[in-house]
């Protein structure tokens, strides 16, 4: 009887919305996005005018292009995971963040990682080459 009690309280007090415990086997294997996303504070940033799938797989595409390992790719979560980047440690990621702006007519691509340099690095390939192929705009404001 005391075993059921102690079992139960101790499963109410670790799951009892402690979002670092859900995070914890993310993290055993490697997937956790944690980081990434409270470097968002610090993230660059670019608008472009476009489908958000278009910009979605242009990432994808210019980033596997440029022999990055494309680590997570989550089109619901608007995330892709990029790793293996040219000047720093292999296993620095940098997330890609994708939000639909002006009702799906325009797009907005944050860069966020704990490094600056990785970070740097990427947004100046990825913005070049998005911008080639789509119109930048300011934050959800489209231009003529």
């Amino acid at each position: 009887m005391y075993i059921k009690l102690f079992t139960l309280v101790v499963l109410l007090i670790s799951t009892g919305g402690c979002a670092s415990l859900w995070d914890a086997p993310k993290n055993i294997i490697g997937i956790s996005t944690r980081d990434l996303e409270s470097a968002r504070k610090d993230s660059t940033y670019q608008v472009y005018q476009a489908g958000f799938s278009d910009v979605f797989n242009a990432v994808i595409e210019e980033s596997e292009k440029a022999k990055y390992y494309v680590f997570i790719k989550d089109e619901i979560r608007g995330l892709i995971t990029v790793m293996n980047i040219t000047g720093v440690v292999n296993t620095t990621e940098v997330g890609v963040f994708l939000t639909p702006l002006s009702r799906g007519r325009a797009v907005k691509v944050e860069l966020s990682s704990r490094s600056t340099p990785a970070k740097r690095i990427v947004a100046a390939l990825l913005f070049s080459k998005l911008g080639e192929r789509f119109k930048k705009t300011a934050l959800g404001i489209e231009t003529p």
